[in-house]
């Protein structure tokens, strides 16, 4: 039951679009050394992204390359 007073649209009507044609439904875990980690930010902080979204375009890379 839904909380009294709550927006029932909450979750349909409003959620946040990241501008994806398709959206990021999965998960994937990688447990890496802290120094990989560390030039993993550096690298997103120096082109201006994050680093999952370095991960995702070196695994579609890779995907594309053995394929």
């Amino acid at each position: 039951m839904a909380r009294p007073g709550g927006n029932p649209d909450f979750g349909t009507k409003y959620k946040f679009d990241f501008g994806r044609d398709k959206p990021l439904t999965e998960q994937v875990k990688a447990v890496v050394y802290p120094e990989m980690k560390q030039k993993l930010k550096k690298l997103a902080q120096e082109r201006q992204c994050t680093v999952p979204d370095l991960i995702r375009d070196a695994l579609e890379q890779y995907l594309d390359a053995v394929a």
